[in-house]
């Protein structure tokens, strides 16, 4: 497993996750953020939004971990 590179308080303990984690963290909210999602316009004509395909989100793991990665760490 990577290192770990950040801690988050949730109420009195601290959770700490891994690069990897992060990096999937990531690819949720953008999956989230991208889903299929369906308008209609003032004229009644639908308009659907691209859903996020799998390409598109191993490239986001792969680019959001190797941004972790490469970080300084903090001393």
């Amino acid at each position: 497993l990577s290192k770990a590179t950040t801690n988050k308080r949730k109420g009195d303990e601290i959770m700490t996750k891994t690069d990897k984690e992060l990096a999937v963290d990531v690819a949720k909210t953008v999956i989230e953020a991208r889903s299929l999602k369906i308008a209609i316009a003032s004229n009644n004509v639908p308009h659907y939004t691209k859903a996020t395909t799998l390409q598109e989100i191993n490239s986001v793991i792969e680019s959001v971990y190797q941004t972790l990665i490469n970080l300084p760490d903090k001393k």
